[in-house]
């Protein structure tokens, strides 16, 4: 909110071109974090199915794309290489771990 208020303020009632470039840069960030907290719920359960490298890759190609949207394709490289190999680690994973000996306390 704070951000959005300060573009308002920056855009209004500032002149120049470096209160332009500070109000568009804080219009950019309270627009992505109104976004990020009306989809919060949805993050939650995302980072439940999620690896922690991959929300991690997200949320650097969110930045990046925020500040530079024109490396779009950098970013979508960048998180596909990711996604491939979290499916690979995932199918080379074994299933459960193999059973390991009880250690019964009730053995005589």
């Amino acid at each position: 909110m704070a951000m959005l208020v300060a573009a308002a303020v920056l855009l209004l009632f500032c002149d120049g071109n470096l209160a332009d470039m500070y109000g568009s840069i804080c219009l950019r960030v309270g627009m992505a974090l109104g976004a990020t907290w009306l989809a919060f719920p949805q993050i939650l359960l995302l980072s439940a199915y999620c690896s922690p490298r991959m929300l991690f890759t997200c949320l650097l190609g969110g930045i990046i794309l925020i500040a530079r949207p024109k490396a779009f394709p950098i970013v979508a490289l960048l998180i596909g290489a990711v996604v491939i190999l979290e499916i690979a680690g995932w199918l080379l994973k074994p299933l459960r771990p193999p059973d390991k000996p009880s250690q019964g306390k009730g053995r005589g």
